[in-house]
């Protein structure tokens, strides 16, 4: 059977001042009238349906998470104490799908990233779990890039499987950092380079075998837990578990050690709404490529992103801004500085505003 894992755990700090501690990225509706956790458990039902669907999260956004998806049985709504990173959350996944179906095949979403094409998307994960069915491979979405973007690891691709016809598929050669605009240009036009997307496919076995190999005092964790997963005992032992696991990336912790890596070559309008910047390749634009929500007035002024839903905001001769309203806190920067946002927790703090965190 195939089960999806919705990694929801993040806090989306690029997004103040519309997320908050107690409204993450993932609660947001900045894409659509769906929060991003919604749209995507919605987005795998035609081939996962809501009891196959499990929510990893944090504690503190357990609750909410519920509410938000209440279809999603409360005990396939995991919460970590606090993150780390996401070897440990896919692990902690894999082990208590596996404890209940010992041939299960997962797929791992980001809860927070957009797909516009997702009769593609389904095609894509269609033959990755026919594919991960029937073999050890640890299987990553490579997304077809659009531009020579440096926000974005790329993965570098390999020898073509050829046996597979129904979409293309390649053994992984490396996974590479974030690329200065030079290099980004420059794998563009070689062509040999996918955007590194965050989403995989594998049986639950295989991912297990690999954290033994690779993460083993990960695995020694869960191993330890496996007991009490799936009974009432569960929450106390995750808790006193994640008091000394190793916080890790699946990428550098098992991906780039194994020799079983593989991606699937996926065009289907893949966004991962990144920051405030991103929402200009997503919201309707104007002539002047101004993206706008809300009582917004553009004049004399381009390329911008502004959401002002409260009161009217009139842009007048400017450009390159980004402008966010909300009932108690306003931001103005420049899309650039967009990234920085997350930098602003300790700011606000200092300056007594920590009421708006």
């Amino acid at each position: 059977m195939l089960y999806g894992i919705i990694m929801a755990g993040g806090s989306g700090t690029r997004f103040w001042p519309e997320s908050r501690k107690e409204k993450p990225k993932q609660l947001l509706r900045i894409v659509s009238d769906k929060t991003m956790v919604r749209a995507t458990a919605e987005r795998i039902l035609p081939e996962i349906s809501f009891d196959r669907i499990m929510i990893v999260t944090t504690e503190a956004y357990a609750e909410a998470i519920k509410r938000e998806l209440p279809e999603v049985s409360h005990t396939m709504i995991v919460a970590e104490p606090q993150g780390r990173n996401t070897a440990p959350c896919i692990a902690l996944a894999a082990y208590k799908i596996a404890k209940q179906d010992p041939d299960a095949v997962l797929v791992i979403l980001p809860a927070d990233h957009l797909i516009a094409n997702e009769e593609a998307f389904l095609k894509v994960l269609r033959t990755a779990y026919q594919v991960a069915s029937s073999n050890e491979y640890l299987i990553t979405f490579g997304i077809v890039p659009a531009c020579p973007e440096t926000g974005y690891g790329y993965i570098e691709l390999g020898r073509e499987i050829p046996e597979i016809r129904s979409e293309r598929l390649f053994h992984v050669k490396s996974f590479v950092e974030k690329p200065d605009l030079m290099t980004a240009k420059r794998y563009l036009a070689e062509g040999n380079y996918l955007w590194n997307s965050g989403m995989f496919v594998w049986k639950a076995s295989t991912i297990i075998r690999s954290f033994e190999e690779h993460l083993p005092s990960i695995s020694r964790a869960m191993e330890s837990i496996l007991p009490m997963l799936n009974t009432s005992q569960e929450p106390e032992a995750i808790r006193e578990t994640y008091e000394t696991i190793e916080s890790i990336s699946i990428d550098y912790g098992i991906m780039e050690k194994s020799k079983n890596a593989i991606v699937i070559r996926a065009d289907i309008a893949w966004n991962d709404v990144g920051s405030w910047s991103s929402l200009a390749d997503v919201w309707d634009t104007d002539n002047e490529n101004n993206a706008c929500r809300g009582k917004v007035l553009c004049v004399q002024s381009n390329e911008c992103v502004a959401l002002s839903p409260h009161k009217v905001a009139v842009l007048l001769g400017v450009e390159d801004l980004v402008i966010v309203d909300t009932p108690d806190a306003i931001l103005v920067c420049s899309k650039t500085s967009c990234q920085d946002i997350k930098t602003l927790q300790e700011l606000l703090v200092q300056h007594g505003y920590k009421d708006l965190l």
